[in-house]
């Protein structure tokens, strides 16, 4: 006599079976991925974090901000500083953050011509969004501006 398989059984035993595979298979993929949102040296940036903000805050505070923008036919970022007798109190750096691969990032010093500006080749970045973070201090004090920038190939 034959045995007869009864439909629940079989039915719950497809479905743990498929759930196992999902499961696994979902499981190797998420271990195969990089994550580049977290920086390494995580911990001594947060200490300095309080410090990021108040420089925001200073920067807020200012009357004229410096500018930055993308020229895309010269494949450059200028900084532009607001108009002041002297640039060369200003001291700082520029970096360029790429949200999605920090392998990319670059860190550029600030260095002001006699106009107020800064001229950055971004001719060998990867075209998409980053996001240009100015940090310089003058006479004393520390400020900070962040802006996102979309560059094109």
């Amino acid at each position: 006599m034959a045995r007869k398989i009864h439909p629940w059984a079989l039915g719950i035993s497809i479905v743990i079976v498929v759930f196992l595979i999902v499961s696994i298979g979902l499981t190797i993929i998420v271990s195969q991925e990089e994550y580049h949102l977290v920086q390494e040296d995580y911990y001594e940036k947060d200490q300095g974090y309080q410090e990021e903000i108040d420089s925001r805050k200073r920067t807020e505070q200012l009357d004229a901000k410096p500018e930055i923008s993308v020229d895309r036919k010269a494949k450059s970022c200028t900084i532009r500083f607001p108009e002041r007798e002297r640039y060369d109190g200003i001291g700082g750096d520029v970096t360029f953050f790429r949200i999605d691969d920090a392998a990319h990032d670059t860190e550029h010093e600030l260095r002001l011509n006699d106009e107020g500006e800064q001229h950055i080749s971004v001719s060998g970045m990867r075209a998409g969004q980053w996001i240009v973070k100015l940090r310089w201090n003058e006479g004393g004090e520390e400020y900070y501006l962040e802006r996102r920038v979309y560059l094109q190939q």
